[in-house]
């Protein structure tokens, strides 16, 4: 039998589940008890005489319940709000129901114990195309949230922010050659991932879709991509050398920032701005060209590189900032 505890503001406990109810529906505001291991949702709840739909999974309602290892959703929900399953670490498996029509922003953020995750068939907002063992957004082609099996279809445009956020389990992932855009924190904290290529169909990358990778000892960077956002790289601590192409223009702040094991790179003239810090703490490098396409160097740029031996700098610099050296 349901334990039910009444409280205050038309709040509910039912199996250790808290509901919030109003006019015919009702949300799910959090566990009862943050140590549970299994959490089913009720599709309606019953309070006196009047039953409740539940529509909606609220906002960081299980956030950081790290020993939930299993949830069931059930198909009367349509909303999951923004970071809804957040650092439930134990969390193995996630199966999306064909009702959800708004998933939020980082709803299974560092759910770094995920190994499977589905949308049901004839969900028209979210698929799970292929067998990927992740969620795409089906208009935008948009792939939000993943798990340590998750295989990008060739279909994906786009890598969502945070989509592979602490994804600690991951090794090795193939990007195809149909993503355009690699988002936000895309891959950050992934830290058992040694390799990546990136297809010629990327034309951004953006800020701090590396971080803290510190298990990256390579990255190919094609001559389609024109900018590396703030932080791309910053704490690839394995990464020994790195090719920008000469496509790029621009390379953030904090670009490379604390990339240690970096002992060479090469800065094509395509180049007009180095971002501040973007080499901050690489301890390795010795030497550096710069070249006349560079106009302006940031502060702190090139601070605590101290194997630096040697640095060109052309007369086309107009700008270098505090502490670039």
């Amino acid at each position: 039998m349901p334990v039910s505890i009444w409280a205050q503001n038309n709040v509910i406990t039912i199996d250790n589940v808290e509901y919030e109810y109003s006019g015919t529906t009702a949300i799910v505001i959090g566990p009862a008890n943050t140590t549970l291991s299994i959490i089913t949702i009720h599709k309606t709840i019953t309070v006196g005489e009047n039953t409740f739909t539940v529509t909606s999974i609220d906002v960081s309602a299980f956030a950081y319940c790290d020993g939930l290892t299993s949830v069931t959703i059930p198909n009367s929900v349509t909303s999951i709000g923004d970071g809804a399953f957040e650092g439930c670490s134990g969390l193995t498996s996630i199966t999306i129901p064909n009702s959800v029509t708004n998933i939020g922003n980082e709803a299974f953020y560092n759910c770094s114990g995920l190994t499977s995750i589905t949308v049901e068939s004839g969900n028209t907002n979210y698929d799970s195309r292929d067998g990927c063992n992740a969620i795409i957004a089906t208009a935008s082609n948009e792939l939000i949230a993943r798990c340590k099996n998750t295989v990008i279809p060739n279909s994906v445009t786009s890598i969502g922010g945070a989509a592979f956020y602490k994804c600690t389990g991951l090794t090795s992932i193939t990007i195809p050659n149909s993503v355009t855009s690699i988002g936000s924190s895309a891959f950050s904290g992934c830290d058992g991932l040694t390799s990546i290529t990136i297809p010629n169909s990327v034309t951004s990358i953006g800020k701090e879709a590396f971080y803290n990778c510190s298990g990256l000892t390579s990255i190919t960077i094609p001559n389609s991509v024109t900018s590396i956002g703030d932080g791309a790289f910053e704490g690839c601590r394995s990464l020994t050398s790195v090719t920008i192409p000469n496509s790029v223009t621009n390379i953030g702040n904090e670009a490379f920032y604390n990339c240690s094991g970096l002992t060479s790179i090469t800065i094509p003239n395509s180049v007009t701005s180095i971002g501040k810090e973007a080499f901050y703490n690489c301890s390795g490098l010795t030497s550096i060209e710069i070249p006349n396409s560079v106009t302006s160097i940031g502060d702190g740029t090139f601070k605590y590189c101290r194997s630096l031996t040697s640095v060109t700098i052309p007369n086309s610099v107009t700008s270098i900032g505090n502490g670039a050296f």
